[in-house]
């Protein structure tokens, strides 16, 4: 061991080899490929040689980057040796390395084919000591320079090849060979574009949580609405972003849900961004949209989108998803020029909005969800393929989804103990034909109302019998009142339905309610 004093490398090219430059009065390349440069007692580093006497005798040439690898210091006195690699036990057959650009300053949206780098780089560094964590200036083609990082290596034992036993093993040192294989892993926060087979695989959570359950998420009856929705919208985000890339698939980026008032679709929107391992969905109103001031408003369309224009620019295809929910949205993109006579702001908002779902810079890591109850007033051009292509109506529910409602708006009051035996929800949910999920919320609160106020004690003032509290329970009969007085369906009636079908005998203040389950019920209505 001798010891040499450390100095720049004298150019670029020589720089970016990653290998020490030496004289050849000092250590000669052809017979001592690799040298163990040691800092201090228990600290070394594995370098590959090459000559330049241009070098002074007794120093070495590092580059940049290979200087702080080591953390080393122009002047630095250090031990050298020779360091001689067990060459049957130290090829490499897959290195795994972490890639981002060396200048943040000079990035680029190209995209690096991670399977042509890796041809190139095994070119380029053939022959060299590698250790992990040692880190690489590495220039593909004409592209921006890049940080290259060592993160894994695994070599080959050819010694246990030839005996037909475990070859493969993970080291901390190698030798590179021209025919490695080079995995490229996309460094955190990166906004380096990386195609091919040769990329890293990422560990991806699932876009959908598979243990969703609408039961206990608020909405009944929409299992066939939403498995459109998943299919649609949802299926080719669970995928990795190379399946996508194979297919030639691109992502639905937007969702238009229609349908009578209080049929669930604001509740769906939530809950699909609930659902979602996404961003916070930003929900808007259609009518915020409008400023009385010009330009504002489209303003207002950009600023929803800036947050997923900076992660894409950023992290690419890894980037989140990011939900914008449009509450009315017929508000804001009626068809243009339907508005005669107006300042032509909807058509500017339109036309914002356009370009931003599917514009020259358009965007992979958005979803869309408009609703509206008046899809015939939405111009046409957002709802064609590439913008709010999936339409899914929310109509009213079926006689099963009611079942669902009912259960979901019930469940306090069975846990509770608060809900009567006499009350059957599969006849609530054949009684309640035409309703919407709103309405039907708002028959369990009428019901609810009408127990409670058996419960008030007509003393000239408002009390309420604390005695009979802890034995309140919602009947059937407070259903039927509710039913028969409260609530409506605003797109039929159910009151035919309930005489039909012998649930009422008579209309008035005192009403005989016939149950075909049992005896006749008496109550007054109030």
């Amino acid at each position: 061991m001798s010891s040499m004093r450390c100095n720049k490398a004298l150019n670029e090219a020589k720089s970016l080899t990653n290998k020490v430059s030496v004289n050849e009065a000092d250590i000669n390349p052809a017979q001592v490929p690799y040298i163990k440069v040691s800092t201090q007692p228990g600290v070394s580093y594995i370098f590959s040689t090459v000559m330049d006497n241009g070098i002074k005798k007794g120093e070495l040439g590092f580059g940049k980057n290979a200087r702080q690898w080591a953390t080393l210091m122009i002047n630095q006195d250090v031990s050298v040796s020779q360091y001689n690699f067990a060459k049957e036990k130290s090829c490499i057959s897959i290195l795994t390395v972490e890639v981002d650009f060396y200048a943040k300053a000079k990035t680029s949206q190209d995209e690096f084919n991670s399977d042509m780098m890796m041809a190139d780089f095994v070119a380029q560094f053939a022959n060299i000591a590698v250790t992990v964590d040692q880190p690489f200036i590495y220039r593909f083609e004409e592209k921006p320079i890049l940080d290259v990082t060592i993160k894994e290596i695994e070599c080959s034992d050819i010694s246990n090849i030839k005996k037909g036993e475990q070859s493969k093993y993970n080291a901390r040192t190698g030798i590179l060979l021209s025919n490695s294989s080079v995995i490229w892993h996309k460094k955190e926060g990166s906004s380096i574009r990386l195609t091919g087979k040769s990329r890293a695989k990422m560990e991806r959570q699932s876009i959908i949580n598979p243990n969703w359950d609408f039961s206990t998420m608020g909405i009944g009856g929409l299992d066939e609405e939403f498995n459109a929705i998943f299919r649609r919208a949802f299926a080719s985000r669970v995928f990795p972003p190379e399946v996508m890339e194979q297919l030639g698939c691109s992502h639905v980026k937007g969702i238009l849900l229609h349908g009578p008032p209080g049929t669930g679709k604001t509740l769906m929107a939530r809950q699909i961004g609930k659902m979602l391992n996404a961003k916070e969905p930003k929900i808007v109103n259609g009518p915020e949209i409008f400023n009385k001031y010009i330009g504002e408003s489209e303003a207002r369309i950009r600023e929803l989108f800036e947050d997923a224009e900076a992660d894409e620019r950023s992290l690419g295809p890894n980037s989140p998803l990011h939900i914008i929910i449009f509450d009315e949205i017929d508000a804001i993109c009626k068809k243009r020029g339907s508005e005669h006579g107006m300042s032509g702001v909807n058509d500017t908002v339109v036309n914002q909005l356009l370009s931003k779902i599917d514009g020259v810079d358009r965007l992979n890591n958005i979803l869309v969800i408009g609703m509206t109850n008046r899809p015939d007033m939405i111009d046409e051009a957002l709802t064609r393929p590439g913008r709010l292509e999936v339409l899914v109506e929310i109509g009213l529910p079926k006689e099963n989804g009611r079942v669902q409602i009912l259960n979901i708006h019930t469940n306090t009051m069975k846990d509770n103990k608060k809900l009567s035996g006499d009350v059957n929800i599969e006849e609530l949910a054949g009684l309640t034909k035409n309703f919407s999920g709103a309405e039907i919320e708002g028959l369990v609160r009428a019901a609810q109302s009408c127990a409670l106020n058996r419960l008030v004690k007509p003393d000239g003032g408002v009390s309420v019998d604390t005695e009979a509290i802890e034995s309140l329970k919602i009947t059937r009969a407070d259903f039927l009142h509710a039913l028969e007085h409260d609530i409506k369906p605003a797109l039929g009636s159910a009151q035919d339905l309930l005489e039909g079908n012998g649930f009422l005998s008579s209309s008035g203040p005192n009403v005989k309610v016939k149950s075909k389950l049992g005896p006749e019920i008496g109550f007054v209505m109030g």
